[in-house]
């Protein structure tokens, strides 16, 4: 029910057992605990960056001061949040700890990485590993007010979103702007799920990573060879997996799975969508490189059907009032908190 929730959550406390070790200017005291100044830059840059990643809108003045107050409500939301749960005395066990280590490690690329990074922030191992206990508590806590508390969704509540999901698909906005917002992003969802799609293999052979003329020569060269041997009878899953470049599909058999219109470059979706089962192309060329595509089943257009897509609706309205119990405990314990600001972000 929470997976979303604490997902989001995990990510940033987890960000911040690594990454606030420096002491400096406090910008707001929470029940006499302090927020740094070098804690929230950080924050507050790692956030700008996902943003920039998932939308290419250009973010204005009003926009970077709207994100920077969600980034500084969350942390003193941690803050509130670490110290309820050490009120209420939860426990975190030993092996829990080296969980909670595991996945942070899990985040360089390397021991010696990770080694480097706590030796940077000034922590040692036993700092570290308190504050991945901290952090356990704090999600233990989440699960516990939030699994004793939320109702479970009720199929009525998935069909008023379907409802609103399908208002959109049909052109009508909705009251509320907010909400308005993230249905679009559901009805999106739900006419990729729906609409024409088809189930591809391809052949991969790149040019990205090529400097010289004559390299993009030898690699057209390759994928011409790779052609007459498909013209000659030879298996196209057999082939990609000898000599396909593209490591996600390659091994298996150069399946893509099913794509919908949007999911990739414009030229290889161009001749996709323009095969029929069973028909293999010619040779595409992309930004990444040189691919021969394989159509093995197509899906046409349908219209959406509740019943499809019930159990993810549930699964939706299960986040949301998780996400709003969670909102309403953290500013619960706001409303009892001395919370003193101290430096204007």
């Amino acid at each position: 029910m929470m997976k979303k929730l604490i997902s989001l959550i995990i990510f940033i406390f987890l960000y911040n057992l690594v990454y606030s070790g420096v002491v400096d200017k406090v910008i707001v005291k929470v029940n006499n605990e302090n927020i740094m100044k070098s804690e929230f830059d950080k924050l507050y840059a790692s956030t700008l960056e996902q943003l920039k990643q998932l939308s290419s809108k250009e973010l204005d003045e009003k926009d970077l001061a709207e994100i920077k107050q969600k980034v500084l409500d969350q942390m003193i939301a941690e803050k509130l949040m670490l110290q309820e749960a050490k009120r209420r005395n939860i426990k975190v066990t030993k092996r829990e700890i080296e969980e909670g280590i595991k996945t942070v490690k899990s985040r360089f690329p390397n021991d010696q990485a990770f080694q480097n990074e706590l030796k940077k922030e000034n922590l040692t191992e036993k700092q570290f590993e308190k504050r991945i206990e901290e952090q356990i508590m704090v999600l233990k806590l989440i699960d516990e007010v939030i699994k004793k508390n939320v109702p479970q969704p009720t199929e009525q509540e998935a069909k008023e979103v379907f409802n609103k999901i399908m208002k959109i698909i049909d052109g009508k906005n909705l009251d509320s702007k907010e909400e308005n917002d993230d249905i679009k992003v559901l009805a999106q969802l739900v006419e990729r799920y729906f609409g024409e799609q088809v189930r591809v293999r391809h052949i991969l052979i790149r040019t990205d990573n090529l400097k010289s003329q004559k390299e993009k020569e030898e690699a057209k060269k390759r994928i011409q060879e790779i052609k007459a041997k498909l013209e000659k009878g030879e298996d196209f899953a057999t082939l990609a997996q000898k000599y396909s470049e593209d490591p996600g599909s390659k091994d298996k058999g150069g399946e893509l799975g099913f794509i919908a219109k949007g999911d990739t470059v414009e030229e290889f979706e161009k001749v996709a969508f323009s095969l029929k089962e069973g028909e293999t192309s010619d040779i595409v060329e992309t930004k990444y490189g040189y691919h021969i595509i394989k159509v093995i089943e197509r899906k046409p257009k349908r219209k959406p059907e509740f019943e499809v897509i019930k159990e993810d609706l549930l699964q939706y309205v299960a986040r949301k009032n998780a996400e709003k119990y969670y909102e309403q405990f953290v500013n619960d314990l706001k409303k009892k908190a001395n919370i003193q600001y101290l430096e204007k972000i």
